[in-house]
């Protein structure tokens, strides 16, 4: 068969074999041509490789050519609006969902960006230094990443007799406190609860309490007790017992608010010496008549005492004709010292007799008796005399 299509085409008229070879010229640079219209488009995204031989004139068409989909929040580069001029590798990131809570508020965005910083600013989310973001600003984005801001806000801390102030993101009022790195006792004040939000300038307060207890001793005053005796004549007194001061210990609780004393409560009253009360014996027995002898069990005790005798009467200027005792002034009656004479004793006076003590006088002191008689030139008539007197004790 070869050996006869040889024969033909040897003995085939030339222009035929020149219009032929012709053809195949033609044929071969349209070939080559059409070829040459073509561009390789590699495409990177999603973790493959993709590509394209296409005469697409942009990225788009390119992209569409090879049913390769996306959304306006994807980033590519080249842009799809570029124009194709020759191979091209054109690279996708694919956009991640995002949700930021600032504070109260919450923003879902789609993203193609690859970091937490980035993503804050093409949302137009401002921070400063101060704010607590997580994750950090460097952070990588993943799809349905969540970003958290708390905010820094200035407030002050009162403590110590300082005032500190921060700014700083805190929840609370305990975690103002921690940043603070103040310690709270267990009886210390705070003026506002733990769990208390934090506002711009806040000021929170605390007052330390603190207790001292102390022992104090204080004396007891005695009392003076009186008591009736009808064994002593009226207006004669004598101490039976003397007084003494008791002693008591009073537990006192201090309470300080920041280092100043604001009150003291007794606690605890213990009397550790009873007081001893002062016994004075009052004579109610009646005055005897004067010039009558008393007798004791039918014994006398008598002592003997020298003193200095004066005379009065009822009559005398600035006297009256009542005694001390309440007794009638008439003769009889002696006024006396009572430290030196108690009053009620019977009294014998050389030159006058025997009388009674019921009687006491502003000028009649220690080793002095005034002596009183019925009118006032009786008086003036004994004078003053120093005289021995017998005391019937």
């Amino acid at each position: 068969m070869g050996k006869i299509l040889k024969e033909k085409w040897k003995n085939a008229p030339r222009t035929t074999l020149l219009l032929i070879a012709l053809a195949a010229v033609v044929f071969s640079v349209t070939a080559v041509g059409y070829a040459l219209s073509f561009n390789e488009i590699t495409i990177y995204g999603d973790g493959e490789v993709h590509t394209l031989q296409t005469r697409a004139e942009t990225v788009e068409e390119a992209l569409l050519e090879g049913e390769i989909q996306y959304i306006e929040e994807d980033l590519i580069q080249p842009h799809p609006d570029k124009e194709i001029h020759g191979d091209m590798t054109v690279y996708i990131r694919r956009a991640v969902s995002v949700t930021i809570y600032d504070e109260e508020e919450k923003h879902e965005i789609l993203t193609a960006k690859t970091r937490v910083q980035d993503a804050l600013e093409e949302k137009g989310i401002s921070f400063v230094d101060e704010d607590l973001i997580h994750p950090g600003l460097n952070h990588g984005l993943t799809d349905g990443i969540v970003i958290s801001i708390r905010r820094a806000q200035p407030f002050e801390v009162h403590v110590d007799g300082e005032e500190l102030s921060f700014f700083q993101p805190v929840k609370d009022v305990k975690e103002a406190l921690e940043i603070a790195e103040v310690t709270l006792e267990e009886e210390d004040e705070l003026n506002l609860a733990l769990e208390t939000t934090v506002m711009d300038n806040m000021i929170i307060e605390i007052t330390r309490i603190e207790r001292e207890t102390i022992v104090e001793s204080r004396e007891i005053d005695f009392k003076t007790i009186r008591k009736n005796d009808n064994s002593r004549y009226k207006g004669s007194t004598r101490v039976s017992q003397e007084g003494s001061k008791g002693m008591e210990e009073f537990t006192i609780e201090i309470t300080y608010e920041d280092g100043e004393e604001v009150s003291r409560e007794v606690i605890e009253r213990e009397v550790v010496k009873e007081p001893v009360n002062r016994v004075i014996q009052v004579g109610t027995k009646s005055l005897p008549p004067a010039n009558t002898l008393v007798t004791r069990g039918g014994t006398e005790v008598t002592r003997r005492l020298t003193v200095e005798a004066t005379a009065y009467s009822q009559y005398d200027p600035g006297v009256t004709n009542r005694t001390a005792t309440g007794a009638t002034l008439r003769k009889g009656i002696i006024a006396v010292d009572p430290r030196v004479i108690p009053l009620g004793t019977r009294i014998y006076v050389p030159g006058y007799g025997e009388g009674v003590a019921a009687d006491v006088g502003g000028a009649i002191k220690g080793y002095r008796i005034d002596l009183a008689f019925e009118s006032r030139a009786e008086a003036l008539r004994y004078g003053r005399r120093t005289v021995t007197i017998k005391i019937y004790d």
